[in-house]
């Protein structure tokens, strides 16, 4: 009877030895984490963002919870980082799926006959397009165009808006000097009244050249006629040198004249001076 207990209890006791030795060893996952707050930002595969207060405690739940996977976004709570909600986002995204259907459809296929049609936009651009329904497509994709049909032809003949020009200034005289596109130079008495220039002579822009005055022009000499008769009608004068001259004529005494603006003559006969 001793006996056969005895091999009883060898055999319970071996079979429980083999049984734990066939267990499969689990991950532990009661790992004792350091009381200390250094929080992570972590994500699910779901795209649930959660915070732990270490990065021990974050590997502990994934140990307990591995269909989770949490993996660290940030070193930092989760307060920067907005949870995906699923649900949510798929709603939005039918939101957008029907948003779109219902929008207007721009892609309407227009027949190939040039018809143009001029049209003016609310900035009051006009543009020429082939036909009615080519305007359509381009204000279904351009809705603040808003063009409008102002003929049935080319622009052409529809002139282009005359731009309304600032005409107002401070008054305040801090001078510039341009040139203007004709080649002739002009001092405006500040940059604002240039502005206005170029607004009304969109033809004859001017370009800043400095900002300063532009350097006074010297008048040029008149072209003197100094082809005079061969008559000899003499004339005396007195010259702003003092001395006195004899001209031939009238004639040669006003190319005189003509040739030395800044010169003083004076007529004393109309006859040769008298020899000194």
């Amino acid at each position: 009877m001793q006996f056969s207990t005895l091999i009883t209890l060898t055999v319970a006791t071996s079979m429980a030895v083999l049984s734990a030795m066939a267990a499969p060893t689990g991950p532990k996952c009661g790992t004792v984490c350091p009381d200390v707050y250094q929080p992570v930002c972590a994500k699910a595969i779901d795209g649930l963002n959660k915070v732990f207060g270490n990065a021990c405690e974050l590997k502990n739940f994934n140990c307990k919870h591995p269909n989770a996977n949490f993996v660290v976004v940030a070193e930092s709570d989760c307060k920067d980082f907005v949870a995906v909600d699923k649900q949510a986002a798929d709603a939005d995204a039918d939101a957008d799926a029907a948003a779109a259907a219902a929008a207007p459809k721009c892609d309407t296929i227009c027949p190939t006959v040039y018809q143009p049609v001029c049209a003016k936009a609310i900035d009051g651009l006009n543009k020429a397009f082939g036909n009615a329904c080519e305007l359509k497509n381009y204000n279904c994709k351009h809705p603040n165009a808003n063009f409008v049909t102002v003929a049935d032809s080319e622009c052409k003949d529809i002139p282009a808006p005359t731009p309304v020009c600032n005409k107002v200034c401070a008054e305040i005289f801090k001078p510039v000097c341009a040139k203007l596109q004709s080649g002739k130079s002009q001092t405006f008495s500040n940059a604002c009244e240039m502005d206005v220039f170029n607004c009304e002579h969109p033809n004859d822009k001017a370009q800043l050249v400095a900002n300063v005055a532009c350097p006074a022009t010297p008048t040029p000499a008149p072209a003197c006629n100094k082809v005079c008769p061969m008559n000899y009608a003499p004339v005396c004068a007195k010259i702003q040198s003092g001395e006195t001259k004899t001209f031939g004529n009238t004639c040669e005494l006003n190319v005189y004249k003509c040739e030395h603006p800044t010169e003083k003559v004076e007529v004393l006969s109309s006859a040769a001076c008298a020899a000194n």
